[in-house]
């Protein structure tokens, strides 16, 4: 299974599973913006007990490995994983534990995943922003702010500003937000 095989075998879990769910992390920023090499699959997630075990059931062991940690963060909100081990390719399950996390459900965006056209919910341009503004401030990694840049130059003035403002200066990502409107709007 490759990771495009996956991403489709993940869609097919929760579109017909129901769940409240969007595509974030590098496929929104692609979907967005410009393709890149990504090691995993992100989603945020709506999970509660019930429908944590209807989750887990469609990813069986040996086929599939979720780690023990996955509990917890259906409990509390965190993330965990659901590995396949036969090619080490990686589901990184994100449920909403702050107020921001939470939030982004509410603006999902139908979009196509792949060139065939296939249909998945993602995570808003501008919310995927903001994470990869949070992912950059953690490990200073250039790849987020290159991402960011790919999805301003992509959709322009579709792009909410105002709203990321907000959210940037909330979470005290303001420096990071002006230095990426540089990159954009030299």
């Amino acid at each position: 299974m490759d990771q495009a095989e996956l991403l489709s075998y993940l869609l097919d879990v929760l579109e017909s599973g129901h769940f409240r769910y969007g595509i974030t992390g590098s496929h929104a920023t692609m979907a967005y913006g410009e393709s890149r090499f990504t090691n995993d699959i992100d989603v945020v997630m709506e999970l509660d007990a019930a429908s944590f075990e209807r989750f887990r059931a469609a990813f069986p062991f040996p086929d599939f490995y979720i780690n023990e940690g996955a509990t917890v963060a259906v409990a509390r909100g965190g993330m965990f994983n659901v590995v396949r081990p036969d090619s080490g390719l990686k589901i990184d399950v994100i449920v909403p534990e702050k107020d921001f996390d939470r939030q982004q459900l509410n603006h999902v965006v139908r979009a196509p995943v792949n060139p065939a056209g296939r249909m998945a919910s993602f995570i808003s341009p501008e919310d995927v922003i903001i994470k990869k503004m949070a992912a950059y401030n953690e490990g200073e990694s250039d790849k987020h702010l290159r991402d960011i840049t790919g999805v301003l130059k992509s959709l322009g003035p579709r792009v909410n500003r105002p709203y990321i403002e907000q959210w940037a200066d909330r979470l005290q990502y303001r420096h990071i937000w002006d230095a990426v409107v540089a990159r954009v709007d030299p």
